[in-house]
């Protein structure tokens, strides 16, 4: 599993869905693509199987605003990765509690069964 929290998340996209499609999954926080990203002209010619998406963002975000998380969550769907978008009401650019509670049960899911039994 490989993400970030805001350039992070951009970044961990990117490496995922150019170079690393073969993780379990993508976490990206309060992230977003640009309209024109390389990430998307590699989907357009993969045949693979593809990381899960996990993305969540705040309404409130004047840094990274939620419409374009939201467009990146939307462009990645129509290209084939499976996402699911975790919206936080009136949550800026920063991290909830119950964000992290949602990524914590998200990854665990993802995690073998013999390492989540550690955990």
């Amino acid at each position: 599993v490989l993400g970030g929290f805001s350039m992070g998340g951009g970044m961990a996209m990117h490496l995922a869905y150019r170079f690393h499609q073969d993780l379990a999954g993508v976490f990206a926080l309060s992230s977003f693509l640009n309209k024109d990203s390389a990430v998307y002209q590699a989907l357009k010619r993969n045949e693979s199987v593809l990381p899960e998406l996990f993305q969540c963002h705040g309404t409130a975000d004047e840094l990274v605003l939620y419409s374009w998380g939201e467009e990146t969550n939307q462009m990645l769907k129509s290209l084939g990765v499976s996402t699911s978008l975790h919206t936080f009401p009136n949550l800026n650019h920063e991290l909830s509690r119950t964000e992290i509670e949602k990524l914590k049960t998200w990854i665990v899911k993802k995690l073998p069964v013999e390492a989540a039994k550690t955990n």
